[in-house]
């Protein structure tokens, strides 16, 4: 004969502090009728060696459900299946010390309970405990949540980033950066003895730089741009030297390198 499967949903785990709870997978076993039934004594009937888990069909009553889920525990089972006694009672969150309970507990309907009593003792049907998902339903709405929050807080930054680099590229582009001479392209540039305003190469008499007349026998180094001026031989270091910027033609900054 095939074994059949019966799945019950559980409204409530054992509502203990440390308590076992059962696993997102569920727990399967074979359901047993507890002697007595309330599970207020130790049980009568123990659980005998078996691959398959055992689990102990209590009802409600009598006494605390701590209680009840501890003698079902002390006489092997590996989980205690309460049901409640009152054919329209409300489903309440289970109370009581879970000082040394190791199994998981469930409180069920009297409809419920009054079903897997006829199951009770069959080996050829397994009994699947699995946990209600409806608080698990809340906790993946949050995450999902502020996952979305995420994203969009991450699309808003990327916007703003690429908003402002394109705002800078422009600017960027308008600057233009002029370095100096090396000392070397200096000292390479022609150099020659200031004679007289006249002298040929020479149409000059006043510095570009310092704005200084020339005097006659001074030596003076030949702008490499060939424009009719000159400089004081101990400028030209100085000027080709110089790094300045123009930002739309104006000079933006000067500074010596």
């Amino acid at each position: 004969m095939m074994a059949a499967d019966v799945s019950i949903s559980i409204s409530f785990l054992l509502s203990l502090v440390d308590a076992p709870a059962v696993r997102g997978s569920g727990e399967s076993g074979v359901i047993y009728t507890a002697e007595p039934l309330d599970g207020c004594t130790p049980l009568t009937n123990k659980v005998v060696n078996d691959s398959r888990s055992s689990f102990a069909l209590i009802i409600r009553g009598k006494c605390q459900f701590d209680e009840k889920v501890r003698n079902a525990q002390n006489a092997g089972f590996k989980a205690a299946v309460v049901y409640n006694d009152l054919d329209h009672g409300l489903l309440v969150a289970m109370a009581g010390t879970p000082d040394g309970i190791n199994i998981p507990a469930v409180f069920i309907s009297k409809a419920s309970g009054d079903v897997l009593r006829k199951y009770a003792g069959r080996t050829d049907m397994e009994l699947w405990i699995i946990p209600n998902f409806e608080n698990s339903a809340w906790s993946i709405m949050a995450i999902c949540f502020i996952s979305l929050l995420a994203m969009s807080a991450m699309l808003v930054t990327c916007f703003f980033v690429r908003r402002h680099v394109r705002r800078e590229q422009p600017r960027a582009s308008q600057i233009r950066g002029f370095h100096g001479m090396s000392r070397q392209l200096v000292k390479a540039m022609p150099s020659q003895i200031f004679m007289s305003m006249l002298e040929d190469g020479c149409t000059s008499q006043t510095c570009a730089i310092c704005l200084e007349d020339y005097n006659v026998g001074e030596k003076l180094r030949v702008l490499p741009c060939h424009h009719s001026k000159s400089l004081h031989h101990n400028m030209v270091t100085i000027a080709f030297n110089v790094s300045y910027f123009l930002v739309d033609g104006e000079p933006a900054l000067l500074r010596l390198i």
